[in-house]
């Protein structure tokens, strides 16, 4: 790179560290003109891309290209991130994978992250298996891992072991400190304690950083579940301003929908439609949840369906067995408790108890015959 290409090139960086992604682009789209096949100036070009889902596609096709140069672990960072957000879980894990052969450094991030895949798509002995090497070896991003492990807990229902990990979590950094009792927080909802659960919700908040809003959000939620519904209204209609506003107007669809006002529910989940990947997932289950509501139960099967392979799968998948279970499908419903029993997902007592249910109906009428 010429010298004058290169000093572009630094302050096209430094424009992307500040949030100027448009300007920097402009600056590397001329260098990668002048500069041909420079692959740095290609590797920032590409992460700029993806963030733009007008560009994305582009930045996919550049990345796949660097995977041929020596600095091919580079791409299989920013595919394994890009598919993973996408919700293409399977090439995820796959330049995840690529990168384990990597220096010590690219091994235990892939690691990591591939813990965090498995378990999303319900391998919990795989995920487990990942989180429990980093922890062994020592690794840097350990405490990640031990994190990562007590979610793995709670879906096991080994919560003490969760609460533990969580409160040893409590005395590390700041960061840790801070998801470790939003955690433990939505732990003691879960337990039922809900004295606690506010007591971590509130220290949170008194820390005043990231995870500030996610505790007004669970504080709300608690304030739902205690049905003091204008109280949860008042703290998610707060949050509308603030970065996690697609997390209030979801739990307020939720809420219209405890209200029996459907068409408002309607309408916030419709908002959400136009929202990143996981926005759209999740409004689409709400939806499918009200299509059933309304006797749409076609349509509602059409949505659950296409979340079978985004991050709500569990949910679409419970929901699709009591449909079947309800239309008289019991093979089909049996099938796909069995998969949320078997793959330890956070619905699995559920579908344990639907499945009990469908057992004893079985029963009922091979005494009437």
């Amino acid at each position: 790179m010429k010298n004058e290409s290169y000093a572009k090139f630094q302050e096209a960086k430094e424009l992307i560290k500040n949030g100027e992604y448009d300007k920097s682009k402009k600056i590397l789209e001329y260098l990668k003109k002048i500069e041909l096949d420079d692959i740095y100036i290609e590797f920032e070009l590409a992460k700029l891309y993806i963030k733009d889902s007008n560009t994305e596609k582009m930045g996919e096709k550049l990345l796949l290209k660097m995977i041929e140069t020596k600095n091919k672990n580079f791409a299989f960072l920013e595919l394994g991130k890009y598919y993973s957000k996408k919700s293409r879980t399977s090439e995820a894990i796959k330049y995840f994978k690529q990168m384990l052969n990597g220096n010590n450094k690219d091994a235990n991030y892939a690691k990591l992250e591939l813990g965090k895949l498995y378990a999303k798509i319900g391998n919990i002995s795989i995920s487990r298996k990942y989180f429990e090497e980093l922890i062994k070896i020592n690794a840097v991003n350990k405490n990640y891992a031990i994190f990562e492990l007590a979610k793995l807990d709670i879906i096991e229902e080994k919560y003490k072991e969760a609460k533990n990990s969580f409160e040893q979590l409590l005395d590390g950094s700041p960061r840790d400190k801070s998801y470790s009792l939003l955690e433990l927080g939505k732990l003691e909802v879960k337990l039922k304690n809900y004295m606690s659960a506010r007591k971590c919700f509130n220290e949170l908040i008194s820390l005043n950083d990231y995870n500030k809003d996610y505790a007004y959000l669970e504080l709300a939620r608690l304030s739902i579940t205690e049905k003091k519904y204008e109280n949860g209204r008042n703290l998610l209609e707060k949050l509308l301003n603030s970065r996690i506003k697609n997390h209030a107007i979801l739990e307020l669809g939720k809420l219209e929908f405890i209200l029996g006002n459907y068409d408002k529910a309607r309408k916030l989940f419709n908002e959400l439609l136009l929202g990143n990947e996981d926005d759209k997932a999740y409004a689409t289950l709400e939806l499918g949840i009200l299509d059933i509501n309304e006797d749409k139960i076609e349509e509602a099967k059409e949505k659950f369906i296409s979340l079978l392979n985004k991050n709500t799968w569990y949910y679409a998948m419970f929901e699709l067995a009591l449909l079947y279970s309800i239309e008289g499908e019991i093979d089909k419903a049996k099938e796909y408790f069995e998969i949320l029993i078997n793959k330890n997902t956070p619905n699995k007592i559920l579908a344990l108890e639907e499945l009990e249910n469908i057992k004893s109906y079985k029963c009922k009428i091979k005494k009437v015959k």
